[in-house]
C-alpha cells in the first residue's frame, strides 16, 4: 500500500556500459575487426563494383565476377575432389573426372559461388577502404540459380558501415568547471551522518511520535468495507519522514501517542498494482503499538575508533578529505562531458540508421522498464511513447557520437592501450570490486570483454587528451548546484 518512489538512472542503470552504449561499442569493434577478416581470395580477372553511396553510412554495390573465375575455381575443386572422392566402382582417386562432375557438379557451383562471393565483399572493403558493420545483404543470387559456365557472377551488396566523422577542433576548447569548497558545516553534516548509521532506536516511554522516529504499528484497510491485498500488516516498523506511505497514513501518524487508535482516508493511486482499486477511497485503521526515538552515539574517541578511525580529529580530516575527492570527481565528470559536448558540435557526423534504430529501441526498452518498476501503468507509459522514443533517439545518437569521436581522435593522435594499461585497470576493478586479480583478469579475457575493455580505455585515453589542452575554467558553486548539475548530464 506504500508508494513507489521512482528510482533514479543511476539506481538502475550499469556505469556506462548500458545496453545501447554495448550495442555501439560492438559496431565499433566489428568495424574495426573488418580488416582481420578471411584472407582475401585471388581472383583470374578481378570483380567489378559499381559503388554507389546512399547516404547515412548505406551502400548498395553492384558486383560482377567474370566468368573464369568460377571456371578456375571448380577446376581446382573438381580435382581435389577428384584425389579423394569415393565412387562406387572405383578406387579412391581413380574416378573417371567426367563421373566426377556429373556427381559433384551442383554441389562444386555453389560452394565456389560462395566463396567467389565472400572473396568480392573481403576484396570491395579493401580497394574502397570501408568498415562495414556487418555482412551484407545479397540480392541476384536467386534470379538464376542455372548459370551458364560463361556467364558472369552478378548480384548486389547492400550494407551499412560504421559511423563517419569529420573532426573539428577538439584542443582548446573552453571549459566552465563547477568546483565546490568543502567547509566546516559541510564536514559535520557528514560526520553527523555517519553517526546516524550506528545510532540506535530506543523505546519512548513518553511523549509523541515526531518526524524520524520509528512506530511500530497494526493496520488495516478497506475499500467499501472489504479488506484487500496488501492493505494491512501487524507489528509493521514505519520510520515517520520517510514518506513510504500515503501523506494522510504520514499525517495520522505524527503527533501519535503509544496505544493511539488512528484512522485515515486515502484515494488509491493510478499505480496501485489491482486495476480495480485504482481511484478508489480506502479506510484505514491503525493501532500504535510502540514509539522509538533514534539515540546517537556520543562524538568521541571512543566512537571514532568503532567507526574505523583513530580519533575523532582523524575521522574530521578524513572524512572532509574523502568530499573534497568526491566534488573534485563530480566536478571533473561535468568538465568532461562539457568538453566533449563542446568537441562535438564542432564536428560533422554520418551515422547508420539500423544501429541508431538498434540502439533506441533498447533504450526506450529499458525506459518503459524502469517506469514499470517505479509503478507507472502501461496506459501511462502509452499516453507517453512519442516523448520515450524521442527521448530514446536522442540518447542514442549522442552515444553514438561520444563514441566515434573519441575513437577518430584516438586514431588521429595515433593513441594506443598497452598491456600495462589493461594491468592497471584489471588491479583498479579488482580492488573496487574486492577480488583477486587474476579472477578479473579471467573474466575479462572471456568472449570480447578484453577488446571492449581496451576500447573504453582506449576512448578515456582520447578524452584526457581533449581534457589536456582544453581551457578549463572553475566556478565555484553550491554542493546542491553541482549535484543539479551532475544530475542533469544523467537525464
Amino acid at each position: 500500500m506504500a508508494e513507489e518512489t521512482k528510482k533514479s538512472k543511476d539506481e538502475t542503470q550499469p556505469e556506462q556500459d548500458a545496453t545501447a552504449t554495448a550495442a555501439a561499442e560492438e559496431a565499433a569493434a566489428t568495424a574495426a575487426a573488418a580488416d582481420a577478416a578471411e584472407e582475401e581470395e585471388d581472383f583470374v580477372e578481378d570483380p567489378k563494383f559499381e559503388v554507389d553511396y546512399k547516404g547515412d553510412c548505406a551502400y548498395e554495390v553492384k558486383v560482377s565476377i567474370p566468368p573464369a573465375n568460377r571456371s578456375q575455381k571448380s577446376a581446382e575443386m573438381i580435382d581435389e575432389l577428384k584425389k579423394e572422392a569415393e565412387v562406387p566402382g572405383f578406387r579412391p582417386g581413380r574416378a573417371p573426372r567426367k563421373l566426377i562432375e556429373k556427381k559433384f557438379g551442383k554441389i562444386v557451383k555453389g560452394e565456389v559461388d560462395a566463396k567467389l562471393v565472400s572473396a568480392a565483399f573481403q576484396r570491395l572493403i579493401k580497394v574502397e577502404d570501408l568498415r562495414p558493420l556487418g555482412m551484407p545483404e545479397i540480392d541476384g543470387l536467386e534470379d538464376k540459380k542455372e548459370r551458364a559456365d560463361d556467364e558472369p557472377l552478378d548480384f548486389t551488396f547492400k550494407f551499412e558501415v560504421a559511423p563517419r566523422v569529420e573532426l573539428g577542433a577538439y584542443k582548446g576548447v573552453s571549459v566552465e568547471r563547477p568546483v565546490v569548497k568543502v567547509a566546516d558545516k559541510d564536514v559535520k553534516e557528514a560526520v553527523d551522518g555517519l553517526r546516524s548509521r550506528y545510532s540506535v532506536f530506543e523505546t519512548l516511554k513518553r511523549g509523541k511520535a515526531a518526524e524520524g522516529d520509528q512506530v511500530i504499528i497494526d493496520f488495516k484497510g478497506t475499500v467499501d468495507g472489504v479488506e484487500f491485498a496488501g492493505g494491512s500488516a501487524n507489528d509493521y516498523p514505519y520510520i515517520l519522514g520517510t514518506k513510504r506511505f500515503f501523506p494522510e497514513f504520514e499525517a495520522a501518524l505524527l503527533g501519535s501517542s503509544t496505544g493511539a487508535d488512528l484512522t485515515c482516508t486515502v484515494t488509491l493511486p493510478e499505480n496501485t498494482p489491482n486495476e480495480e482499486l485504482r481511484g478508489k477511497k480506502a479506510d484505514f485503521s491503525i493501532k500504535v503499538k510502540e514509539i522509538k526515538r533514534r539515540k546517537l552515539p556520543e562524538l568521541n574517541d571512543d566512537f571514532a575508533k568503532q567507526a574505523g578511525f583513530e580519533s575523532v580529529e582523524d575521522m574530521k580530516a578524513k572524512i572532509a578529505e574523502q568530499m573534497r575527492e568526491g566534488a573534485s570527481e563530480q566536478s571533473n565528470r561535468i568538465a568532461e562531458i562539457r568538453a566533449l559536448e563542446a568537441v562535438i558540435k564542432t564536428c560533422t557526423f554520418e551515422l547508420p540508421k539500423s544501429l541508431l534504430d538498434e540502439m533506441a529501441e533498447d533504450l526506450y526498452r529499458e525506459q518503459v522498464s524502469r517506469l514499470r518498476q517505479a509503478g507507472s501503468s502501461m496506459a501511462d507509459i502509452e499516453a507517453r511513447e512519442d516523448e520515450l522514443r524521442k527521448r530514446a533517439r536522442e540518447e542514442a545518437e549522442a552515444d553514438v557520437k561520444q563514441i566515434t569521436v573519441l575513437n577518430k581522435i584516438g586514431e588521429t593522435e595515433d593513441l594506443e592501450v598497452t598491456d600495462d594499461d589493461f594491468e592497471q585497470e584489471v588491479a583498479s576493478i579488482a580492488q573496487r570490486v574486492g577480488v583477486q586479480s587474476d579472477a578479473v583478469t579471467h573474466y575479462l579475457e572471456e568472449g570480447d570483454r578484453r577488446s571492449r575493455t581496451e576500447g573504453r580505455l582506449y576512448r578515456a585515453k582520447a578524452l584526457a587528451l581533449i581534457m589536456a589542452n582544453a581551457k578549463v575554467k572553475d566556478k565555484e558553486v553550491k554542493e546542491a548546484e553541482l549535484k543539479a548539475q551532475e544530475n542533469a548530464n544523467d537525464e
